[in-house]
């Protein structure tokens, strides 16, 4: 689908608040996942994550891909209620708010977290500077690939 054909979810990009979001998704380590227990019940996470633009997508429109541990309770939740929301930790203003929901798939025979380049590249410091191990070390026990696409992001 080319640009022209559908409404971008990411605010312009030409305004100081899709400035930031931009900025916050390239460089934010850390999102809160929120989802939904059986009991309805929101239950936040925070998770490491990668921000993948669509191809040839100028705006930036694209999704997040997030590993989880593959006995992680959220994963029912996920499976049976797959609508979430992300956000980060407060900014230091008003424009720093972004709040994104859609839908989470879970991706069968995804590569693994320190087999996905960028990914890779975006958590190598961490992953050393917290555990002493490499990304894949890491997350080996963090093997469920999901990506979320947002479908509204708020904030300002």
């Amino acid at each position: 689908m080319n640009d022209h054909a559908r409404a971008h979810i990411l605010p312009d990009p030409a305004t100081e608040f899709g400035r930031a979001v931009r900025r916050r998704l390239a460089e934010e380590e850390i999102i809160w996942l929120v989802t939904v227990n059986s009991a309805g019940v929101p239950q936040p996470n925070p998770v490491w994550f990668l921000w993948t633009p669509d191809e040839d997508d100028e705006w930036g429109d694209g999704s997040f891909l997030i590993y989880h541990l593959n006995t992680a309770a959220r994963l029912r939740s996920l499976k049976e209620r797959p609508t979430v929301a992300l956000h980060f930790d407060g900014g230091v203003h008003d424009l720093e708010v972004s709040v994104f929901t859609g839908d989470a798939e879970i991706l069968d025979g995804h590569p693994a977290a320190g087999d996905v380049p960028a990914y890779n590249a975006k958590y190598t410091d961490r992953a050393a500077r917290y555990f002493g191990k490499s990304v894949g070390e890491a997350l080996a026990k963090y093997s469920v690939a999901t990506r979320i696409r947002p479908s509204k992001v708020r904030g300002g």
